[in-house]
């Protein structure tokens, strides 16, 4: 009888739960879907299946976060917002843009480096910016 009553409370919850999906649930896996898409793109434009150069589309046509920001010249050059802006234009940060190198941050590295075959340590070295300075 407990565990009948358990059973039943469970799946009142988890019913409930399905019910009252949030807006901002659905809006954070649309802007994940839309981060793999630009990805996609990017690795897609990386590839070259047939032996000759893959047209890469247009980096103008992905969506970008713009904001008021001083303009790089260089990647040695690079803010810890460039680097997320850098990240977010290519799809892997759908962060803020605070300037802070924290855990999403250092996961968008990580996910960055290892699709461009750079070591993978979620630290933004020299190697990491200049591959991300081209999404600026």
């Amino acid at each position: 009888m407990a565990r009948m009553v358990v059973t039943l409370v469970l799946g009142v919850l988890l019913l409930q739960g399905c019910a009252t999906t949030s807006s901002s649930g659905t809006m954070a896996l649309e802007n994940r879907v839309q981060a793999l898409e630009n990805r996609l793109a990017v690795v897609e434009a990386d590839m070259n299946v047939s032996g000759t150069p893959a047209r890469a589309p247009s980096l103008d046509a992905l969506p970008r976060e713009t904001g008021p920001t001083a303009t790089v010249a260089s990647a040695s050059e690079m803010s810890e917002t460039d680097i997320q802006r850098a990240l977010k234009n290519a799809g892997y940060y759908a962060g803020v843009l605070d300037g802070k190198i924290g855990s999403m941050t250092k996961a968008a590295i990580r996910e960055f480096q290892d699709d461009m075959g750079l070591k993978v340590d979620g630290i933004a070295g020299r190697n990491t910016k200049e591959k991300l300075f081209k999404y600026l």
